[in-house]
């Protein structure tokens, strides 16, 4: 990422309605009971950034195990403070070095997009190895092309995906998908429109570009916004998939 976005997404991913929303429809679907998750579940955050990932999991689930890992030495140390009980390390995703022992949960949320997925798939390859049986690999991933913006040129977007491609990257590493679809449906119309200036500025490599975080919208939109982001994550929950969306969301379950 651009220098300084750790940074501001340490301090954004607490209340903003995007990271909030995101928490939700994790662990809301892993608290569905035809996702299995076991009780005290060994659970991986591949990619965790800040962490305040790993201490939704941690609350949500109580697991046994909680590691995480990340490419970057500028986010590990917010991760720390924020999830002070989990196993931290300095990793890629695109060649992680695990510790011992079967994962029941992994999760990689907004990570595959940074190297790519061709450059991805020996690490993800090594993860679902790692998994036991029937143990899930949640993703998401930021949707389609054309809304490649300075959002992406300042936290180091490679590509962007649809959901038929996630279902292929999934089965090729060996998982069974449970869950494909788009998220932020209802909102999409107005993601698209506050990302329009910035599409048109996008070049890849500026590093004065910032991110969305920077224009963070004020109390009353951003809880609006979280409101609406959660009734959709419900219909997701209960199995309904979107057509489309700003993100791809999928889990995969090893054999």
């Amino acid at each position: 990422m651009n220098s300084g976005e750790y940074e501001v997404m340490a301090a954004s991913e607490e209340s903003h309605w995007w990271y909030r929303g995101l928490r939700d429809v994790v662990v809301g679907c892993l608290a569905r009971p035809r996702f299995q998750v076991p009780a005290n579940p060994r659970v991986l955050d591949a990619g965790c950034g800040t962490g305040r990932n790993l201490a939704a999991l941690r609350d949500a689930f109580a697991p046994s195990s909680l590691v995480g890992f990340d490419a970057s030495p500028e986010a590990l140390p917010f991760a720390e403070k924020k999830a002070p009980e989990a196993q931290l390390f300095l990793g890629d995703i695109c060649a992680p070095d695990l510790p011992e022992g079967d994962l029941d949960v992994v999760v990689s949320l907004d990570v595959i997009y940074i190297p790519g997925a061709d450059r991805a798939r020996p690490g993800l390859q090594n993860l679902v190895d790692r998994l036991r049986p029937g143990g899930l690999l949640v993703v998401n991933l930021p949707a389609y092309d054309w809304l490649y913006s300075e959002h992406d040129v300042a936290i180091h977007t490679s590509e962007r995906y649809t959901a038929p491609r996630v279902g292929d990257l999934l089965e090729s590493i060996g998982l069974a998908v449970e869950l494909m679809t788009y998220r932020l449906c209802f909102l999409f119309p107005f993601v698209v429109a506050s990302r329009l200036p910035s599409l048109l500025r996008a070049r890849p490599g500026d590093r004065s570009a910032s991110s969305d975080l920077h224009r963070a919208p004020g109390s009353f939109s951003n809880e609006t916004l979280y409101a609406v982001t959660k009734s959709e994550n419900r219909l997701i929950q209960r199995g309904l998939r979107m057509p489309f969306g700003s993100s791809v969301f999928a889990i995969g379950r090893k054999p």
